[in-house]
């Protein structure tokens, strides 16, 4: 599933004024980059534009948790002072980061070598992480 920043916008925009959304949950099931660059095409700098109360929470799946591992996004990507690890976004935004061990017992990254700020969850543990929400993206 693809939004296009332009809905993104409207959606958190309109959504944050009429209903004061506070906990907002993004779910990514490839490996993805995150940047702080105002043209990043995932939202996260929309999401973290908004003035106001907000929880932001990430949840990896699949191989998106390929990704928790620096290593082996730094190889395929310029360097730049807007890329943002995962740990940055557990450490310095105080986002919640997920990531399902089952699959990443299925990836070809080992457990130790994970930050403690990640939380592993089984995936019987994703419906309760749902609920905590009142807006999920999904990509």
């Amino acid at each position: 599933m693809f939004l296009s920043k332009e809905f993104i916008s409207y959606f958190i925009l309109h959504h944050h004024k009429t209903i004061q959304t506070k906990n907002i949950l993004i779910i990514y099931n490839n490996p993805t980059l995150l940047t702080t660059d105002s043209i990043d095409p995932n939202g996260l700098t929309l999401l973290l534009g908004i003035e106001g109360g907000m929880n932001l929470s990430f949840l990896l799946r699949n191989s998106a948790v390929e990704y928790l591992i620096s290593s082996n996004w730094e190889n395929d990507f310029p360097k730049s002072e807007y890329n943002a690890s995962w740990d940055w976004v557990s450490n310095e935004i105080n986002g919640a980061v997920y990531a399902i061990h089952e699959d990443i017992e299925n990836s070809n990254i080992s457990p130790e070598s994970i930050s403690e700020g990640i939380k592993i969850i089984s995936n019987d543990e994703v419906s309760s992480i749902i609920e905590k929400n009142d807006v999920i993206f999904v990509y």
